[in-house]
Protein backbone atom coordinates (compact mmCIF):
# COMPACT_ATOMS: atom_id res chain seq x y z
CA UNK A 1 0.00 0.00 0.00
CA UNK A 2 1.27 3.31 -0.89
CA UNK A 3 1.84 6.02 1.82
CA UNK A 4 1.39 9.59 2.02
CA UNK A 5 5.24 10.17 2.28
CA UNK A 6 5.83 7.57 -0.89
CA UNK A 7 3.49 9.03 -3.02
CA UNK A 8 5.08 12.99 -1.91
CA UNK A 9 8.15 11.60 -2.52
CA UNK A 10 7.40 10.84 -6.38
CA UNK A 11 5.68 13.63 -7.35
CA UNK A 12 8.06 15.75 -5.50
CA UNK A 13 11.02 13.59 -7.50
CA UNK A 14 9.34 15.12 -10.88
CA UNK A 15 7.39 18.50 -9.96
CA UNK A 16 9.77 20.98 -11.63
CA UNK A 17 9.52 18.83 -14.84
CA UNK A 18 5.85 18.09 -14.86
CA UNK A 19 4.22 21.16 -13.00
CA UNK A 20 1.42 22.58 -15.40
CA UNK A 21 0.11 25.83 -15.33
CA UNK A 22 -2.73 25.33 -18.08
CA UNK A 23 -5.01 23.47 -16.10
CA UNK A 24 -8.71 23.38 -17.36
CA UNK A 25 -9.39 22.41 -14.14
CA UNK A 26 -9.28 23.17 -10.78
CA UNK A 27 -6.22 23.10 -8.75
CA UNK A 28 -6.91 21.36 -5.37
CA UNK A 29 -5.12 18.90 -3.12
CA UNK A 30 -4.39 15.31 -4.46
CA UNK A 31 -6.83 13.75 -1.21
CA UNK A 32 -9.62 15.31 -2.82
CA UNK A 33 -9.25 13.97 -6.49
CA UNK A 34 -9.97 10.34 -5.92
CA UNK A 35 -9.44 9.50 -10.18
CA UNK A 36 -5.87 10.51 -9.56
CA UNK A 37 -5.50 8.18 -5.63
CA UNK A 38 -6.79 5.38 -8.19
CA UNK A 39 -3.52 6.04 -10.64
CA UNK A 40 -1.06 6.09 -7.78
CA UNK A 41 0.19 2.39 -8.36
CA UNK A 42 -0.28 1.68 -11.95
CA UNK A 43 0.36 5.28 -13.62
CA UNK A 44 2.56 7.67 -11.52
CA UNK A 45 3.76 9.42 -14.28
CA UNK A 46 -0.17 10.32 -15.17
CA UNK A 47 0.08 11.97 -11.55
CA UNK A 48 3.28 13.54 -11.59
CA UNK A 49 2.02 15.24 -14.74
CA UNK A 50 -1.12 16.55 -13.49
CA UNK A 51 0.45 18.45 -10.69
CA UNK A 52 -0.23 21.98 -10.78
CA UNK A 53 1.62 23.77 -7.90
CA UNK A 54 1.69 23.43 -4.04
CA UNK A 55 0.32 23.83 -0.75
CA UNK A 56 2.57 23.53 1.93
CA UNK A 57 3.89 20.07 1.32
CA UNK A 58 0.52 19.15 0.02
CA UNK A 59 0.87 18.64 -3.84
CA UNK A 60 -1.86 20.13 -5.57
CA UNK A 61 -3.04 18.24 -8.85
CA UNK A 62 -5.28 19.35 -12.20
CA UNK A 63 -7.92 16.68 -10.96
CA UNK A 64 -9.67 15.49 -13.99
CA UNK A 65 -13.95 15.90 -14.56
CA UNK A 66 -15.14 13.07 -12.57
CA UNK A 67 -17.03 10.73 -14.85
CA UNK A 68 -19.28 9.51 -11.83
CA UNK A 69 -20.18 10.27 -7.95
CA UNK A 70 -16.57 11.64 -6.60
CA UNK A 71 -15.90 9.54 -3.29
CA UNK A 72 -14.82 12.43 -1.42
CA UNK A 73 -17.36 15.62 -2.28
CA UNK A 74 -15.83 19.13 -2.11
CA UNK A 75 -17.27 21.30 0.38
CA UNK A 76 -16.54 24.29 -1.72
CA UNK A 77 -18.73 23.29 -4.44
CA UNK A 78 -22.69 23.51 -3.81
CA UNK A 79 -25.11 22.77 -6.58
CA UNK A 80 -27.56 24.99 -4.80
CA UNK A 81 -27.88 26.97 -1.58
CA UNK A 82 -29.23 25.25 1.53
CA UNK A 83 -33.01 25.65 1.85
CA UNK A 84 -34.39 25.55 5.47
CA UNK A 85 -36.70 22.29 5.83
CA UNK A 86 -39.88 23.83 7.21
CA UNK A 87 -40.71 19.53 8.01
CA UNK A 88 -37.76 18.99 9.94
CA UNK A 89 -38.10 20.66 14.25
CA UNK A 90 -36.12 23.21 15.13
CA UNK A 91 -34.79 22.27 18.12
CA UNK A 92 -33.24 18.61 17.74
CA UNK A 93 -30.35 16.70 19.26
CA UNK A 94 -31.19 17.12 22.47
CA UNK A 95 -29.82 14.24 25.03
CA UNK A 96 -31.82 13.73 28.35
CA UNK A 97 -28.73 12.30 29.77
CA UNK A 98 -25.95 11.80 27.74
CA UNK A 99 -22.58 11.25 30.56
CA UNK A 100 -23.34 7.91 30.26
CA UNK A 101 -22.45 -2.16 20.57
CA UNK A 102 -19.63 -3.91 19.65
CA UNK A 103 -16.67 -3.40 22.14
CA UNK A 104 -19.22 -0.49 23.09
CA UNK A 105 -20.91 0.59 26.52
CA UNK A 106 -23.95 0.70 27.84
CA UNK A 107 -26.16 3.95 27.36
CA UNK A 108 -27.65 5.68 29.79
CA UNK A 109 -31.58 5.44 29.65
CA UNK A 110 -32.78 8.77 27.35
CA UNK A 111 -29.05 9.68 26.68
CA UNK A 112 -30.34 8.96 22.52
CA UNK A 113 -33.79 10.03 22.77
CA UNK A 114 -33.99 9.60 18.81
CA UNK A 115 -32.93 5.92 18.24
CA UNK A 116 -35.75 3.36 16.73
CA UNK A 117 -36.11 -0.11 16.74
CA UNK A 118 -37.52 -1.67 13.53
CA UNK A 119 -39.31 -4.82 14.52
CA UNK A 120 -39.55 -7.84 11.81
CA UNK A 121 -41.98 -10.51 11.47
CA UNK A 122 -41.08 -13.76 12.99
CA UNK A 123 -43.00 -16.53 11.68
CA UNK A 124 -42.40 -18.40 14.37
CA UNK A 125 -43.11 -16.45 17.20
CA UNK A 126 -46.18 -14.01 18.55
CA UNK A 127 -42.70 -11.36 19.24
CA UNK A 128 -40.88 -9.17 16.57
CA UNK A 129 -37.05 -9.66 15.85
CA UNK A 130 -35.46 -6.20 16.23
CA UNK A 131 -33.00 -6.32 13.31
CA UNK A 132 -31.98 -2.63 12.82
CA UNK A 133 -31.96 0.57 13.71
CA UNK A 134 -32.95 4.14 12.82
CA UNK A 135 -33.95 7.39 13.65
CA UNK A 136 -36.46 10.27 14.58
CA UNK A 137 -36.18 12.84 12.60
CA UNK A 138 -39.33 14.52 12.52
CA UNK A 139 -42.88 13.17 14.13
CA UNK A 140 -43.89 11.55 11.11
CA UNK A 141 -40.33 10.18 9.88
CA UNK A 142 -37.83 7.56 10.65
CA UNK A 143 -34.20 7.51 8.16
CA UNK A 144 -33.15 4.38 8.15
CA UNK A 145 -30.84 1.75 5.90
CA UNK A 146 -32.65 0.52 2.36
CA UNK A 147 -31.00 -3.30 3.03
CA UNK A 148 -32.84 -3.50 6.25
CA UNK A 149 -36.03 -4.48 4.58
CA UNK A 150 -35.31 -8.04 2.92
CA UNK A 151 -37.76 -8.95 5.46
CA UNK A 152 -41.45 -7.74 6.97
CA UNK A 153 -41.35 -4.66 9.07
CA UNK A 154 -43.94 -5.21 11.55
CA UNK A 155 -43.52 -2.46 13.90
CA UNK A 156 -41.43 0.73 14.94
CA UNK A 157 -40.58 1.02 18.56
CA UNK A 158 -39.69 4.17 19.79
CA UNK A 159 -37.83 5.41 23.26
CA UNK A 160 -36.56 1.64 24.01
CA UNK A 161 -33.72 1.09 25.96
CA UNK A 162 -33.88 -2.28 27.07
CA UNK A 163 -35.97 -4.50 24.73
CA UNK A 164 -36.13 -7.51 27.22
CA UNK A 165 -38.28 -5.16 29.96
CA UNK A 166 -42.03 -3.81 29.78
CA UNK A 167 -40.49 -0.80 31.79
CA UNK A 168 -36.60 0.35 31.38
CA UNK A 169 -34.77 0.58 34.41
CA UNK A 170 -31.14 0.79 35.33
CA UNK A 171 -29.09 0.74 38.65
CA UNK A 172 -26.22 3.26 39.16
CA UNK A 173 -23.11 2.25 40.77
CA UNK A 174 -24.38 3.78 44.13
CA UNK A 175 -27.18 1.09 44.17
CA UNK A 176 -29.69 3.85 43.09
CA UNK A 177 -32.65 2.81 40.44
CA UNK A 178 -34.05 4.83 38.08
CA UNK A 179 -36.93 3.80 35.65
CA UNK A 180 -38.45 5.81 32.70
CA UNK A 181 -41.64 7.29 33.90
CA UNK A 182 -42.99 6.17 30.28
CA UNK A 183 -43.33 3.24 28.13
CA UNK A 184 -41.53 2.55 24.76
CA UNK A 185 -44.32 3.87 21.87
CA UNK A 186 -44.54 0.87 19.01
CA UNK A 187 -45.64 2.76 15.83
CA UNK A 188 -47.16 1.26 12.50
CA UNK A 189 -45.82 2.53 9.32
CA UNK A 190 -47.77 3.92 6.31
CA UNK A 191 -44.98 4.02 3.84
CA UNK A 192 -41.56 2.61 3.16
CA UNK A 193 -39.21 4.21 0.77
CA UNK A 194 -36.39 3.38 -0.27
CA UNK A 195 -33.77 5.41 -2.17
CA UNK A 196 -34.71 4.41 -6.32
CA UNK A 197 -30.86 3.88 -6.37
CA UNK A 198 -29.85 1.87 -4.03
CA UNK A 199 -27.81 -1.03 -4.99
CA UNK A 200 -27.39 0.42 -8.61
CA UNK A 201 -24.12 1.79 -8.79
CA UNK A 202 -22.61 -0.79 -6.49
CA UNK A 203 -23.80 -3.89 -4.09
CA UNK A 204 -24.91 -1.81 -1.16
CA UNK A 205 -24.71 2.20 -2.85
CA UNK A 206 -27.35 4.16 -2.02
CA UNK A 207 -28.03 2.34 1.09
CA UNK A 208 -30.49 4.46 2.50
CA UNK A 209 -34.60 4.72 3.37
CA UNK A 210 -37.10 6.59 5.06
CA UNK A 211 -40.11 5.16 6.87
CA UNK A 212 -43.06 7.05 7.63
CA UNK A 213 -45.41 6.58 10.16
CA UNK A 214 -49.08 5.75 9.89
CA UNK A 215 -49.44 8.23 12.99
CA UNK A 216 -47.62 11.52 14.38
CA UNK A 217 -44.93 10.98 17.09
CA UNK A 218 -45.89 12.48 20.60
CA UNK A 219 -42.58 13.61 21.51
CA UNK A 220 -41.65 13.81 25.16
CA UNK A 221 -37.82 13.86 27.23
CA UNK A 222 -37.88 10.19 25.99
CA UNK A 223 -38.22 10.64 22.33
CA UNK A 224 -36.84 13.28 20.22
CA UNK A 225 -35.69 14.24 16.59
CA UNK A 226 -32.07 14.50 15.89
CA UNK A 227 -30.61 17.33 13.58
CA UNK A 228 -29.52 16.37 10.10
CA UNK A 229 -26.82 18.50 8.25
CA UNK A 230 -26.86 20.80 5.52
CA UNK A 231 -26.18 19.29 2.28
CA UNK A 232 -22.65 19.03 1.40
CA UNK A 233 -21.52 19.21 4.81
CA UNK A 234 -17.76 19.00 5.12
CA UNK A 235 -17.59 15.80 7.24
CA UNK A 236 -13.83 15.74 8.00
CA UNK A 237 -13.81 19.69 8.55
CA UNK A 238 -16.88 19.53 11.01
CA UNK A 239 -15.18 16.33 13.09
CA UNK A 240 -12.11 17.96 12.94
CA UNK A 241 -9.98 15.53 15.93
CA UNK A 242 -13.39 14.69 17.31
CA UNK A 243 -14.96 10.68 16.92
CA UNK A 244 -18.17 10.10 15.81
CA UNK A 245 -21.01 8.00 18.19
CA UNK A 246 -22.77 5.17 16.89
CA UNK A 247 -25.68 3.53 18.90
CA UNK A 248 -27.69 0.08 18.39
CA UNK A 249 -28.81 -3.26 20.04
CA UNK A 250 -26.84 -4.79 17.17
CA UNK A 251 -24.05 -8.48 18.02
CA UNK A 252 -21.69 -7.87 20.97
CA UNK A 253 -18.16 -8.89 21.07
CA UNK A 254 -20.01 -11.77 22.73
CA UNK A 255 -21.60 -12.94 19.11
CA UNK A 256 -24.95 -11.92 20.50
CA UNK A 257 -27.27 -9.12 20.47
CA UNK A 258 -27.76 -6.62 23.36
CA UNK A 259 -31.02 -6.10 25.59
CA UNK A 260 -29.48 -2.65 26.21
CA UNK A 261 -28.76 0.25 23.83
CA UNK A 262 -24.83 0.25 23.26
CA UNK A 263 -22.62 3.02 22.21
CA UNK A 264 -18.89 3.33 20.44
CA UNK A 265 -16.90 6.36 19.37
CA UNK A 266 -14.84 5.56 16.70
CA UNK A 267 -12.99 8.23 14.43
CA UNK A 268 -13.65 9.20 10.63
CA UNK A 269 -11.12 6.85 8.02
CA UNK A 270 -9.86 8.58 5.02
CA UNK A 271 -11.86 7.23 2.00
CA UNK A 272 -9.57 6.67 -0.43
CA UNK A 273 -7.29 4.58 2.05
CA UNK A 274 -11.11 2.80 2.77
CA UNK A 275 -11.74 2.33 -0.79
CA UNK A 276 -8.65 0.17 -0.76
CA UNK A 277 -9.86 -1.63 2.07
CA UNK A 278 -12.59 -2.29 -0.07
CA UNK A 279 -11.04 -3.15 -3.12
CA UNK A 280 -12.20 0.24 -5.08
CA UNK A 281 -16.12 -1.38 -4.52
CA UNK A 282 -16.66 2.32 -3.21
CA UNK A 283 -18.71 4.40 -4.85
CA UNK A 284 -19.52 7.55 -3.68
CA UNK A 285 -21.65 9.42 -0.62
CA UNK A 286 -20.07 7.36 1.52
CA UNK A 287 -18.16 7.34 4.90
CA UNK A 288 -15.91 5.47 6.31
CA UNK A 289 -15.65 5.42 10.14
CA UNK A 290 -14.02 2.51 12.81
CA UNK A 291 -10.55 0.22 11.91
CA UNK A 292 -9.70 -0.15 15.51
CA UNK A 293 -10.42 -3.63 17.30
CA UNK A 294 -12.72 -4.64 18.85
CA UNK A 295 -14.78 -1.14 18.02
CA UNK A 296 -17.44 -1.28 15.43
CA UNK A 297 -21.24 -1.03 14.54
CA UNK A 298 -22.34 -4.50 13.49
CA UNK A 299 -25.23 -7.02 12.46
CA UNK A 300 -28.17 -5.33 14.46
CA UNK A 301 -26.86 -2.38 14.16
CA UNK A 302 -28.09 -1.40 10.59
CA UNK A 303 -29.66 1.47 9.73
CA UNK A 304 -29.15 3.02 13.05
CA UNK A 305 -27.64 6.57 13.39
CA UNK A 306 -23.56 8.09 13.04
CA UNK A 307 -23.77 11.28 15.29
CA UNK A 308 -21.54 14.16 16.02
CA UNK A 309 -21.27 17.01 18.24
CA UNK A 310 -18.87 20.13 17.60
CA UNK A 311 -19.13 20.39 21.57
CA UNK A 312 -19.36 16.45 22.63
CA UNK A 313 -22.87 17.77 23.87
CA UNK A 314 -26.07 18.34 22.46
CA UNK A 315 -27.12 19.05 19.88
CA UNK A 316 -26.33 16.03 17.93
CA UNK A 317 -26.35 16.13 14.21
CA UNK A 318 -26.82 12.73 12.17
CA UNK A 319 -23.66 12.33 9.75
CA UNK A 320 -24.38 9.14 8.80
CA UNK A 321 -26.45 5.85 8.18
CA UNK A 322 -24.86 2.30 9.45
CA UNK A 323 -24.79 0.57 5.56
CA UNK A 324 -21.90 -2.50 5.74
CA UNK A 325 -18.38 -3.96 6.94
CA UNK A 326 -16.66 -6.69 7.55
CA UNK A 327 -17.90 -10.01 7.79
CA UNK A 328 -16.16 -10.00 11.15
CA UNK A 329 -16.80 -7.06 13.07
CA UNK A 330 -14.48 -5.22 15.13
CA UNK A 331 -11.13 -5.75 12.48
CA UNK A 332 -8.14 -3.69 13.17
CA UNK A 333 -7.58 -1.40 10.28
CA UNK A 334 -11.28 -2.45 8.51
CA UNK A 335 -13.33 0.26 9.11
CA UNK A 336 -17.51 0.10 8.70
CA UNK A 337 -19.12 1.87 6.16
CA UNK A 338 -22.12 4.46 6.35
CA UNK A 339 -24.05 6.23 4.34
CA UNK A 340 -23.43 9.52 3.98
CA UNK A 341 -26.65 11.58 5.01
CA UNK A 342 -25.79 15.36 3.95
CA UNK A 343 -25.38 13.86 0.45
CA UNK A 344 -28.68 13.01 0.88
CA UNK A 345 -30.16 15.90 2.39
CA UNK A 346 -31.93 17.15 -0.90
CA UNK A 347 -33.90 13.26 -1.41
CA UNK A 348 -34.77 13.29 2.21
CA UNK A 349 -36.40 16.76 2.05
CA UNK A 350 -38.06 16.13 -1.83
CA UNK A 351 -39.66 12.45 0.50
CA UNK A 352 -40.78 14.21 3.15
CA UNK A 353 -44.51 15.74 3.47
CA UNK A 354 -46.76 16.67 6.33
Amino acid sequence: MWSRVSLLALILQAADAFSRTDCPQPCIPIDKCPDLIKLIQTNIRAVQEATCGFQGQMPLVCCPAPSNEPLVSSSTTTSKPPVPNPLLPKSCGQSHNDDRIHGGNETRIGAFPWMAALGFKNRFTNKPDFLCGGSVINERYILTAAHCFGKVLEVVRLGEWDTSTDEDCEISKKGNKFCAPEPPQDFDFEEIIEHPDYGKRGVVSDDIALIRLARPIKFNEWIQPVCLPDRDMDVPAALGEKWAIITGWGFTENGTTSDRLLQVSLPLVDMARCNQTYQGKLVGKQLCFGGTKGQDSCGGDSGGPLVMSELSAPPYTQIGVVSFGPTSCGKKDVPGVYASVSSYRDWIDENMRP
